[in-house]
């Protein structure tokens, strides 16, 4: 009788000298160029909004489809010679659409304040969203990546970094920015596609949940 091969992924965690990270770092550069200031008690790792924006006159908001142009792929630390490099597929990219469009649906609209727009108004703000950092802790769970009797642990599934950038709809000027980055679960399982499609699910809905409470304290 043959039993699988069990893979365990260490993750090992690596201490920062700087205050901020890199993602954060990045985000605060935008807000400068920009003219934002940081939000004091922010629903995220970091948040800007424009001085004296007046967003309680915007009742609907435009949703961009999400930007994956920028995305980094961080390669897994625990290496194994069956293992591919970890690629982002339009088919991966179709199914972070899909939980994006409907925690937005759950969250944004349902739960929130504003209605969802496909035109520019004076009272509707544009919302873009980027993918720009996936760290992913093991192969794809796919049988390009991983043999047959391999099964994978780890713990969490890894972390993804997502910005939001909010526009005036008829300005094109940026009005918000917020920057997150998020583990993938943190407890050790059995690392495979459902699970990992879970935590992606998990993450969207936390990082709507959080855009709406922004936008509400800014509304204010």
């Amino acid at each position: 009788m043959k039993f699988p091969f069990v893979v365990v992924v260490l993750v090992a965690c690596l201490c920062s000298c700087n205050i901020y990270k890199i993602h954060e770092k990045t985000a605060l550069s935008q807000a400068e160029q920009a003219g934002l200031i940081a939000i004091l008690k922010p629903e995220f790792d970091a948040s800007f909004v424009l001085p004296g924006a007046n967003l309680s006159q915007y009742k609907k908001i435009i949703l961009s489809n999400l930007d994956f142009s920028s995305v980094k792929i961080i390669k897994p630390s625990s290496s194994h010679h069956f293992q591919e490099s970890w690629e982002l597929t339009e088919e991966d990219k179709q199914f972070y659409q899909k939980r994006f469009s409907e925690s937005a649906k759950n969250y944004v609209f349902d739960k929130g304040e504003l209605s969802a727009a496909t035109e520019p108004a004076n009272d509707t703000l544009l919302l873009k969203t980027k993918i720009t950092e996936i760290a992913p802790l093991a192969s794809k769970d796919d049988f390009k990546s991983r043999p047959t009797l391999i099964d994978v642990y780890s713990e969490g599934f890894g972390r993804m970094t997502i910005v939001f950038e909010l526009y005036d709809s008829t300005s094109n000027k940026l009005i918000a920015l917020s920057s997150d980055e998020h583990d993938l679960g943190k407890m050790w399982e059995r690392n495979d596609r459902a699970q990992n499609n879970m935590q992606v699910r998990l993450a969207f809905d936390y990082w709507l949940k959080n855009l709406n409470d922004e936008l509400a304290s800014l509304m204010k």
